[in-house]
């Protein structure tokens, strides 16, 4: 579901900062995690900030660059309800509506351009995209 403005205002108004590719936000709208991270990697940086810290993510909010259908599945798996992202894909906006996820962008399209949203484009197991991503990454480190 997409998030209401009255609701959310906070979430609606903000814009990344140059050269930042995720922040997490909390209610009073403090930057609790941001990093530049490139692809996916900005996700795995901040699972590991939110085991780190003992945080229930569904208590704030999550500023994404690029939301395609993998970074959909990884932000569900993190526990966020509620998402912003510049650019999203429709890939994205339909496993947020399974998921109850509230999610706000600027600018909506079909498919990410990328290997990864074509290759989970009819997988819907976000434990099976995990999986993928994870094994993926920790190749090409």
């Amino acid at each position: 579901m997409e998030l209401n403005v009255r609701d959310f205002s906070l979430l609606f108004k903000r814009e990344l900062p140059p050269l930042v590719s995720l922040q997490m936000i909390d209610v009073s709208g403090s930057v609790v995690f941001e990093t530049t991270g490139k692809w996916l990697y900005p996700l795995f940086e901040l699972e590991e900030f939110i085991k780190a810290h003992s945080i229930n993510a569904e208590d704030y909010f999550l500023h994404d660059r690029i939301a395609g259908k993998a970074a959909a599945a990884l932000t569900f798996r993190l526990g966020f309800k509620n998402v912003k992202a510049h650019m999203m894909s429709t890939l994205a906006t339909d496993l947020y509506d399974r998921h109850n996820i509230n999610y706000s962008y600027e600018i909506l399209v079909d498919k990410i351009l990328c290997q990864t949203e074509t290759l989970f484009e009819h997988i819907d197991n976000i434990q099976e995209i995990y999986s993928i991503v994870d094994a993926r990454r920790i190749k090409s480190s």
